[in-house]
């Protein structure tokens, strides 16, 4: 039976990290594709406004109706500029989340190797023990062979 790896512990603690930050990413990951989406339905918004206002500006002018879909493209507007500020903020943070979690793979992926190489070292000590057990029979049956032949 192998040796526990005195870094278990440690190595548990950075699966556990990796797992979170995971979890962060996708959460991040999430938002962003809530707040694209929403973007494009300001869009949408924003174009059927425009043509409303093409449509109010021709024939018989209603300045009522105009105004109000001023201010509509107005807030539309605005609320188009919050959700790109949020889009940038969020690519941000999305762009940090994926270079600490590329860090804290490759930590983990480190004390992983250092787990193998201690296995590895682990089975190769085993196999020169088993090797020297087994010379050891050789060398005994062939020292009992030549006291019997004697």
């Amino acid at each position: 039976m192998p040796p526990a790896f005195s870094l278990q512990s440690v190595l548990d603690v950075r699966h556990n990290r990796v797992e979170a930050l995971e979890i962060e990413l996708g959460r991040l990951l999430a938002m962003q594709l809530n707040a694209q989406n929403l973007l494009a339905g300001l869009c949408e918004t924003q174009k059927g406004l425009m043509n409303q206002l093409v449509e109010a500006q021709q024939g018989e002018i209603d300045l009522f109706k105009i105004r109000v879909l001023h201010d509509d493209l107005r807030v539309v507007g605005e609320r188009m500029e919050t959700v790109k500020e949020e889009l940038s903020r969020l690519e941000m943070q999305i762009e940090k989340k994926r270079r600490d979690l590329v860090a804290a793979r490759q930590e983990e992926e480190t004390l992983q190797i250092l787990r193998r190489k201690r296995l590895e070292a682990y089975q190769a000590e085993q196999a020169r023990v088993e090797m020297a057990f087994q010379d050891d029979l050789y060398i005994a049956q062939a020292f009992r062979q030549r006291y019997q032949e004697i």
